[in-house]
């Protein structure tokens, strides 16, 4: 996955500071910290039979400010982020495979861009399919990718303390 930055150069005008593969992708790992068992893996490979690949590619703290990449440091993904903050993710889930139920302290954006996906909900579900777009009001959710597999864009906004 190609991700394009810009910023400004020394001489105050807008540039390219980093145009290359996504730095950080997050798949399946023995003892992985962070939720679904999901730690930080090398390389770009297409997620294997019944798994899932996260390509974080930015992420704001509350003050959002121009920085250099805050991608670069992350060992482990989380989904429990700061009220205010934002994190954008590409996921790409092999056919048949998913996520359980679950919920996280945030609202999701999302928009399928490639395949088909199944979101449950605890009162049904609905099928998304290329160009659908979805928000997650912090309630509980699955995903179950359709014969072709899925991906889909999300920005991650985490909730106030009062509302987690």
């Amino acid at each position: 996955m190609r991700r394009v930055v810009t910023g400004v150069g020394s001489d105050g005008r807008s540039m390219v500071v980093s145009d290359g593969d996504a730095p950080v992708v997050f798949g399946p790992v023995a003892n992985a910290d962070g939720p679904f068992g999901l730690g930080r893996v090398d390389g770009d490979v297409a997620p294997g039979e019944k798994e899932s690949r996260i390509h974080e590619l930015w992420a704001l703290s509350d003050t959002p400010m121009v920085t250099d990449d805050p991608t670069l440091p992350l060992r482990s993904f989380e989904v429990d982020i700061p009220a205010g903050s934002t994190k954008w993710i590409i996921t790409s889930i092999a056919p048949g495979a998913g996520a359980p139920m679950h919920a996280t302290p945030t609202v999701d954006y999302g928009i399928v861009i490639a395949g088909d996906i199944e979101l449950a909900l605890e009162t049904g579900s609905v099928r998304l399919s290329v160009g659908d777009a979805v928000v997650i009001n912090a309630v509980q959710h699955s995903w179950l990718a359709g014969p072709n597999g899925c991906t889909i864009a999300t920005v991650l906004v985490g909730l106030r303390d009062a509302d987690r």
